[in-house]
């Protein structure tokens, strides 16, 4: 299994919104099966808040986007490259919310964004610290907070 790390807020390149929300995402990829889990938790983010546009969308409010580069700088070169489906893995805390997405195929995840990343691209793009975790809400439809996401050394 390999294990990354997202630290959410408003106040980054990816999402300068000035939101005081915050996130903090775990995934785990399993690379035998091509499976992708996430956790997340943020707070002051109330789940109604979520983009109701995306809420709707087979491809769910949360998603992980591939940049063209490690600085996130051009919003050109952004891909979507893996989903959160809205749903019963998305939980209300009480200042905020929380996803819990299991062993999802990233294949299937792929084919709702009709992605054309590689399952092997998007590896190489996670240890590159080119993939971003974004939250869009109805308060800021391209992303109230997001994060970048690293690898887990440990």
């Amino acid at each position: 299994m390999l294990a990354y790390t997202a630290i959410l807020r408003g106040d980054v390149m990816t999402s300068n919104t000035g939101s005081r929300a915050t996130g903090l995402a775990h995934i785990q990829i399993d690379p035998q099966r091509k499976l992708v889990s996430l956790s997340l938790d943020v707070d002051g983010i109330a789940l109604n808040g979520l983009w109701d546009n995306l809420v709707r969308a087979p491809i769910g409010p949360i998603h992980l986007h591939l940049y063209g580069g490690q600085d996130h700088a051009d919003p050109s070169s952004v891909s979507l490259v893996f989903p959160a489906p809205f749903g019963p893995s998305y939980a209300s805390t009480k200042t905020g919310f929380q996803v819990r997405v299991a062993d999802f195929s990233y294949v299937e995840g792929a084919g709702l964004l009709r992605s054309n990343v590689t399952f092997e691209d998007f590896l190489a793009a996670l240890d590159a610290g080119r993939v971003v975790v974004n939250v869009h809400t109805n308060a800021f439809h391209d992303g109230e907070i997001s994060g970048a996401v690293t690898r887990d050394r440990r």
